[in-house]
């Protein structure tokens, strides 16, 4: 039996016979679909609208998330600027002294006229305040708060009634504190009482525990005279801030002779005088006269001396075995020193004490 021989394949014929299966299994599969219910059709791309509108929100959401923490770091940092009204500052917060301002001086009429001019270009420094959220906390800035004051008071023009300000935390560390006074440093001749007065900030903040440690952290690299003057005012500052009007006025010298008279506790004679006069001093000049006159014993207080402290009393007593008392008097005021005796807890020496007590009362 013979084979019968096929002619050779044509490839391109088969090729065009693939092509046109597939197309014609595309229009089937998208015949069939066509013939989908329209309730099935619409359900179908509701869903997937849906899901495109949900991914759209995510995202929104975490730009928005992304952008209040950008918003609240920035803020954090005092490098968000807002418009506040003037009459929710306050510019003694952070100060119990009245800042003086020289008025009638060039620097101040520059400034005013800079203000009227061009508006503020630099903003102030505040922080919210503890008690009240809606009051804020002068930080820096105070000769432009009082300018802007100054102008809202004399023209009325809305434009003035409002201040520019960085909202920054109170500083809490030692080195937030000593950046503030090195930039005031660089950018205005700091007063000594200013000073003095920020030593006494930083001990109510609870930055540090004493006016001592406050000079030794805060001014570490002025000289030990320079830090003594600055002590003398944290003395002033403590004792006087509620009374004086124009304290950065106070020179060294006077602020030196000022101090120890406070240490010498006269400081009684100086504060009835300032909290009778009733009205505010007419400048520095007229505050640091009645300053002078103070240390000087002159005017007012040349009939207030100094009352002479009682001699103290000291006896000293031994027993044979080994017991040591030594007892000093001044006016209302003993002290009593024990030397010999071994107390090992807190209970004995209690007890001592209650004897002690019994013997002076009988």
């Amino acid at each position: 039996m013979t084979r019968k021989r096929l002619g050779a394949i044509d490839k391109d014929a088969v090729s065009t016979l693939r092509s046109v299966a597939e197309k014609s299994a595309a229009e089937r599969r998208g015949g069939s679909a066509s013939k989908a219910p329209p309730i099935a059709q619409m359900a179908g791309g509701a869903a997937r609208s849906l899901e495109d509108e949900i991914l759209q929100l995510r995202k929104d959401r975490d730009t928005l998330r992304g952008d209040a923490d950008a918003w609240h770091t920035a803020q954090v940092a005092g490098l968000v600027i807002v418009q506040i009204d003037l009459n929710r500052i306050d510019d003694h917060a952070y100060a119990r002294d009245r800042r003086h301002l020289d008025r009638d001086g060039e620097a101040w009429h520059e400034l005013m006229d800079s203000l009227r001019a061009r508006g503020q270009q630099t903003p102030i420094e505040v922080t919210v305040s503890d008690e009240d959220p809606k009051t804020y906390r002068l930080v820096s800035g105070f000769r432009r708060l009082s300018a802007l004051r100054a102008l809202w008071s004399e023209t009325g023009e809305e434009r003035f009634a409002t201040v520019k300000a960085l909202v920054a935390e109170r500083p809490q560390t030692v080195d937030a504190m000593v950046a503030m006074i090195e930039e005031n440093e660089i950018r205005q001749d700091v007063s000594f009482y200013e000073r003095g007065r920020i030593c006494c900030l930083a001990v109510e903040h609870g930055v540090v525990e004493s006016v001592d440690d406050a000079i030794e952290t805060l001014f570490t690299n002025s000289s030990r005279n320079r830090r003594y003057k600055i002590r003398n005012f944290t003395l002033i500052h403590q004792q006087l801030a509620a009374y004086l009007d124009y304290p950065e006025a106070i020179g060294e010298r006077l602020g030196a002779r000022l101090a120890q008279a406070l240490k010498e506790g006269r400081g009684d004679e100086l504060t009835a005088v300032l909290s009778n006069r009733g009205e505010k001093f007419a400048d520095a000049s007229e505050e640091t006269a009645l300053l002078d006159a103070f240390v000087e014993r002159k005017s007012v207080f040349s009939g207030k001396r100094q009352l002479q402290k009682p001699e103290a009393l000291t006896v000293d007593w031994r027993a044979q075995g080994g017991l040591r008392v030594k007892a000093k008097a001044r006016g209302k005021r003993v002290t009593l020193e024990l030397s010999g005796l071994e107390i090992k807890d807190e209970a004995a020496l209690e007890q001592l004490l209650i004897r002690i007590g019994d013997a002076v009362e009988t």
